[in-house]
């Protein structure tokens, strides 16, 4: 017989314990909006999650960057990245003081809070935030294509019914994936939606 399920009970009565505090704590936070610099945002995210969190404890929340995953196709390769939502914003759960105030201005790839820097930051509306919220988690059951052709270009399809006819792409809906391209058949144009990855440009 080990005592290991005992340490593990403990451990879990622990964490339980742990999460009913930060709950708790939770109800004095606002989510806030600090301006950094370009590309900086993760560099941003880990002061305030890391020394500014040191430096007021349980004044600091949860960090957000919200990202979505974008698809695209190079050289008949299907490519997935994530893509920020609001590239230069990171939003963080603050119980505000002055004193954070200052030191957030204060940091280095940091602009500030925005529009303009100016007096106590105003904290986001729960609609707003819930918003924010529900794009990020919306990203893994949704993806974003990016394709590379446009509107009025020559392409040809590559696979299905249609493979080898070239058309003229007509629009694209790029949440479906998929592209409408004019064909000329017998003398008469036709419209045809197809999947962007059975296309290519000419």
């Amino acid at each position: 017989m080990t005592v290991e399920p005992l340490e593990n009970t403990d451990s879990e009565q622990g964490e339980v314990e742990v999460a009913a505090e930060s709950e708790e704590e939770n109800r004095n936070y606002k989510w806030y909006v600090v301006h950094s610099f370009s590309g900086y945002e993760q560099r941003v995210a880990k002061f305030l999650e890391g020394q500014l969190l040191l430096r007021y404890p349980g004044r600091i929340g949860k960090t957000l960057i919200p990202t979505e995953e974008v698809t695209h196709r190079k050289n008949g390769k299907e490519y997935t990245r994530e893509k920020k939502l609001y590239p230069g914003y990171v939003f963080v759960q603050l119980e505000i003081s002055d004193e954070i105030i200052m030191d957030i201005r204060a940091m280095s790839n940091v602009s500030g809070f925005p529009p303009m820097n100016r007096g106590k930051p105003v904290p986001l509306t729960v609609t707003d935030m819930k918003r924010i919220q529900d794009q990020t988690a919306g990203t893994s059951d949704k993806k974003i294509v990016r394709i590379q052709f446009k509107v009025g270009q020559t392409v040809r399809v590559t696979d299905g019914p249609f493979r080898n006819f070239t058309g003229v792409v007509e629009t694209i809906n790029a949440e479906r994936g998929k592209v409408r391209i004019i064909f000329t058949i017998f003398g008469r144009k036709a419209p045809v939606e197809i999947d962007y990855k059975q296309v290519r440009m000419i």
